[in-house]
């Protein structure tokens, strides 16, 4: 089990920035199954409401609420475009930071 999500994850970081999150959708689309789309859906929206908890209470908010849509996006392709988009600039940003990191070193 573990070896199969070891592998999805490898291919899904494997994906160029910005595109990820939509090949993943594709990829869940590629094979749908109504279960499988229910179970994500709800369990997405509650992970993502826990993560908002987390906010305002100790714990790691932000993660939760991105690994939460992130299983929204899996079935929603709309909300695949907005991961993909906020992934793109917080690669950039991330890549600036690093560069101007490096210059003053």
């Amino acid at each position: 089990m573990f070896d199969w999500l070891r592998a999805h994850l490898r291919a899904f970081l494997a994906s160029r920035s910005g595109t990820r999150f939509r090949r993943q959708h594709r990829r869940r689309q590629a094979h749908p199954h109504p279960a499988r789309t229910i179970f994500a859906v709800i369990g997405g929206v509650l992970v993502f409401l826990t993560g908002i908890l987390m906010l305002v209470t100790p714990g790691p908010g932000l993660l939760v609420m991105a690994i939460g849509a992130a299983l929204i996006a899996g079935e929603s392709l709309l909300i695949a475009r907005w991961l993909d988009r906020f992934d793109f600039h917080a690669s950039a940003c991330w890549a600036r930071w690093r560069a101007r990191r490096a210059q003053r070193e």
